[in-house]
């Protein structure tokens, strides 16, 4: 009786170690930004000093596949950085995430 108890404690054990395993191997490592740029002019768009819009008009921009972590976002007016300017840093989580920018 006792040889059973131990056999099935052990299987058991041995399921939820491969569960848990499976299950933490499924964490998200990147966030999607909504860039969103207020403003009169057109501008350029960077993210920790790469340009990754040139010059749109205020409005949404999306940003997918960002890694977890701190980010610096800028917004540059497409004539220089004198006519409008505006920075943030934000830390990047998983799902969504909304950055303001009004140079």
């Amino acid at each position: 009786m006792k040889k059973n108890v131990l056999i099935k404690g052990i299987l058991l054990l041995i399921i939820i170690a491969l569960l848990t395993i499976a299950f933490t191997g499924c964490y998200a490592t990147a966030g999607t930004v909504y860039l969103i740029v207020s403003g009169t002019f057109f501008y350029d768009l960077e993210m920790d000093s790469i340009v990754r819009f040139w010059g749109v008009a205020p409005g949404t921009y999306i940003l997918y596949n960002v890694p977890i972590g701190v980010h610096f976002f800028e917004a540059t007016d497409a004539w220089g950085w004198i006519w409008g300017y505006d920075s943030v840093t934000q830390y990047i989580t998983a799902g969504i995430n909304l950055v303001y920018l009004f140079p």
